[in-house]
Order: C-alpha cells, then structure tokens, then sequence
C-alpha cells in the first residue's frame, strides 16, 4: 500500500510517521505498505493534477489534500475519493487586524496580507471569511508570499507596523499586543467558524477506488492507525516525543524553509490550547462531516470552482473512516470527554 502525503509541510507528515514509528499501523494490521515523505505537488495545482499524480506514481492513498481539490478532480472525473479528515478548515484562526487606517470591510480593497504559499489552508480558511464579508480574494487582495512566516517563527505584527502588509490573521499574545497598540480588529475569524456551525473540513484523505473497493481492510487499518496517532499528538503527555520527532523529520526534509521553522519550538509542554484550536487542526473524530461538505460543494459553484453541483456520495467513500472512529472509541483510545468537548466548540 503506497500512502504520499500531498503537502510537503512537516507538520502534515507528523501523524502518519507517528503512526509508523509507535507501530500503530502494524498494530492494526497493515504489514506491507510504504510511505512517501516530501509532497506531490504545489498546493495551488492540486485541483487539476492530483488524480494524475497519483495514477503516475501509484499512490493508493494521499494525506493532507485540499478538500477543495478532492472535489474538483472527482467532478472532472479523476480518481480520487474522500475517505476521511485530515485537519480543520481553522488554520487562519484569530482576529483579522488590520492598519489602523481600514476599520471597515470595504476599506480592505487593496490590502496586503502574507501567506506561506498560495492555495495552502491559510489561504482557503482566510478566503472564506473575506468572501463572507464581500470580499474577492482574488481581485481585492493582494498576497504576499513569504514562506518562512509559518507557525508564527517570524513576527508578523512587525510586518504590519512597518507598512508592509495592511491586513493578519492572528491571534494569543500577538494579538493582544498589536491590539493593545491600537491596531484595529475588523473580524474575530471564531465568530465566522462559529457562524458556519460545524468544522469546516480543510483537508482530507483520499483515496483511489480501487483501494476503497478491493484493499478495504488495508485502508481501514490505515485510518485507525493513523486515528490513534492522532491521539496521540495532542496529548501533552508526549510531548518531548513530539518535539524530538520534529527535530528529526525536519532534519532529514529536503526543503529549505521547513528546516528551518519550528511547531514545538521548547521542549517543555505548552499550555493547552483553547476554542477551535484545542486539538490544533487535527481533525479528532477522524470524519469529514457531511453537512460542512455539502458546504464546500456550495461554495465551489457559488464562486466559480465547479460549474455544477455534485452529489456527496459521488465523492466520498466514508465507510473505512466510520469504522475505525468506532474502533478506536469502541476501544478507549478516543477519549468520549475530550471528543465531545471537541465537537462542542462549534455548537
């Protein structure tokens, strides 16, 4: 079984290397498989070449793909099918600020904003909620690239203190400074997930049909192993292993920028976090809901992504995932407590 992940982002790969390395998979019965580290292709061209990739380089299943982009290659016919969550669509979770000259959504027009690199989570999540408040993202926002602005290892208030940028997502102490400084909130980013009211899918797994219909039982034991890694990341309890799996996964990646920047950059535990990020992005039921689906699909036509509607079950073969959410809570490695507080959070 080859399993790729999408994006090339070490944060991305933690859950499937956890798995592999805490013999999670082969605790749930998956012996013969391979995985392939690095990304298979830019973000921003996922839509139109993912089911080719895929078919080229025999990948059975791929982590960490657009939910946009799973969409848009199943409509045109590509073999790729939604079997579960990867992360949250909350990645540009926070307050929009913005320079203290724009204290109206209109003004935003020709505002500046940085962004890792076009068509990622960020950009998807911050889209959004522009687009919420009449908003083109494309015609009336200019984006900066600057790749090695993620997970906050450089300090983006600065950028919009020096004239740089006009427009962050942000939130914690950053925040709170450039708030204190008399930096304008326009939009608390939590009230537009809120206002959605369930978790908006960001990122998935998917699958080729031929591994849905004749590997079930390969690509189920996937899921849970993966699930249970999942689990495993958030608890504070392991932490100095998380930190020194970083340190290794970022040591041997190939890119650049993600050598450089850092998730857990102490080894000492960090506070729990609170609200849509208390698990981080992860996605800890391990589903895509299909309500938050139906959604994206909605949102694609409204704005120019797909030229029709789709059907959900055209596109997603959620079985294999509901099977092993029930396995893992059935067997206590899903913690009922925190899931429902998990779920909660949107309520």
């Amino acid at each position: 079984l080859v399993i790729a992940n999408c994006c090339y982002h070490v944060g991305h790969e933690r859950s499937t290397k956890v798995a592999d390395d805490r013999g999670f998979l082969k605790e749930e019965g998956l012996t013969n498989y391979v995985i392939e580290r690095g990304g298979l292709l830019p973000a921003d061209f996922e839509h139109l070449a993912l089911g080719r990739v895929m078919w080229e380089r025999g990948i059975d299943i791929a982590t960490a793909v657009d939910v946009r982009a799973a969409v848009i290659q199943n409509s045109v016919g590509e073999d790729v099918y939604i079997v579960g969550g990867w992360r949250t669509g909350t990645q540009s979770n926070g307050k929009l600020i913005t320079a203290k000259h724009i204290t109206r959504p209109d003004q935003l027009r020709g505002a500046k904003t940085p962004m890792r690199e076009k068509g990622n989570l960020s950009y998807h999540s911050l889209a959004g909620a522009l687009r919420k408040m009449g908003i083109d993202p494309e015609s009336d926002i200019e984006w900066i690239e600057r790749r090695h602005t993620a997970y906050a290892n450089e300090d983006e208030g600065e950028l919009l203190r020096t004239g740089q940028v006009s427009l962050l997502s942000v939130d914690g102490p950053d925040a709170d400074r450039l708030i204190q400084e008399g930096y304008p909130v326009l939009y608390d980013m939590d009230d537009y997930y809120k206002g959605l009211g369930h978790w908006p899918p960001g990122k998935v797994i998917v699958a080729t049909k031929q591994t849905i219909e004749k590997r079930t039982e390969e690509l189920t034991a996937f899921l849970r192993g993966n699930l249970h890694a999942y689990w495993f990341i958030q608890d504070p309890a392991n932490h100095a292993y998380m930190y020194e799996l970083e340190t290794r996964m970022r040591a041997a990646t190939s890119n650049e920028t993600e050598r450089k920047v850092r998730m857990l950059r102490t080894e000492a535990p960090r506070t729990p976090r609170k609200g849509t990020l208390m698990a981080g992005h992860m996605v800890m039921d391990g589903l895509v809901p299909r309500v938050a689906l139906q959604t994206i699909i909605d949102d694609l036509v409204q704005y120019g992504g797909l030229d029709e509607p789709i059907d959900i079950d055209r596109v997603m073969e959620d079985g294999p995932s509901v099977a092993a959410y029930e396995s893992l809570l059935g067997r206590g490695v899903i913690k009922r407590d925190f899931l429902n507080q998990w779920l909660s959070v949107m309520a």
